[in-house]
């Protein structure tokens, strides 16, 4: 059954191809300055994939997974912008700065973001076996004793704090944009759920809403996600040493610089 109308089906409605379109037209610069990225990043990405062949966990790997996951988030959180999902793209654009403070730690202190990364995945690895026993998740016995051990080998590991490593690389000051997406889009929060009120504007009262982004929003939206993959490029190319892609990263710093203030999140 094909649902055309916004009211039955949302964004996967084939009204939103309309919207789409609409949405595009009202901030073509922002768009235009995204695929330019998206083209570089896809450059940088084939030429890391294509040179990096060493150790799984030296700097340049890791960078190179990072870049991935990166790009695609990337392009993610450009298609919901396109079609006026606000939230849903600030989410993304809330993962890509944290991609990037990874980026910019491997670059200014790969001993210790390297570190910080393994021992959060055993922090991982062991609250989950801890959750496992605790709720009796698994049969006692052999099975069970297995898993203590295991929970016991991994010592006492500790959550890689998202503050901390903003400060292990140059990108400090992009944290304030990181906690005002976490409030506004990552997390269950009250500024998340005003996405969906609708106030009147004499103050009488309120609606609920579920509609694509303004072009305001919208251009707020796409400033954040350019905010955050703009140095995961300018950071690879300079760990890879690819210059000639990050020579091709200056013009697009530059447009962006000289767009028009967004409004704050």
């Amino acid at each position: 059954m094909t649902h055309s109308k916004f009211e039955d089906a949302g964004y996967l409605s084939t009204q939103a191809e309309q919207i789409r379109a609409d949405v595009r037209s009202d901030n073509p610069e922002w768009f235009q300055l995204a695929e330019d990225l998206n083209a570089i990043l896809v450059r940088i990405a084939f030429h890391a994939t294509n040179t990096v062949k060493t150790d799984n966990w030296a700097p340049q790997a890791v960078a190179t997974r990072i870049l991935l996951r990166a790009s695609g988030t990337f392009q993610g959180a450009v298609l919901l912008a396109e079609r006026g999902m606000t939230a849903e793209a600030r989410i993304l654009a809330r993962s890509l700065i944290e991609d990037a403070f990874c980026i910019a730690a491997i670059v200014s202190k790969p001993g210790e973001f390297l570190a910080l990364l393994k021992e959060d995945s055993e922090g991982s690895r062991k609250r989950q076996g801890q959750f496992i026993e605790t709720r009796g998740l698994v049969a006692k016995g052999d099975a069970r004793d297995k898993l203590l051990a295991a929970i016991d080998a991994l010592g006492k590991p500790s959550t890689m704090n998202v503050k901390h490593l903003a400060h292990l690389g140059a990108l400090t000051n992009q944290y304030l944009a990181y906690q005002r997406l976490s409030d506004d889009a990552g997390h269950t929060s009250a500024s998340a759920l005003e996405h969906h009120v609708q106030r009147s504007p004499d103050g009488s009262g309120w609606h609920y809403k579920s509609q694509p982004a303004t072009k305001d929003e919208n251009a707020a939206t796409l400033h954040h996600i350019l905010l955050g993959a703009m140095p995961i490029g300018v950071g690879i190319t300079e760990l890879l040493k690819d210059e000639a892609n990050g020579r091709d990263l200056g013009p697009i710093i530059d447009r962006f610089a000289a767009m028009p203030p967004v409004e704050t999140i």
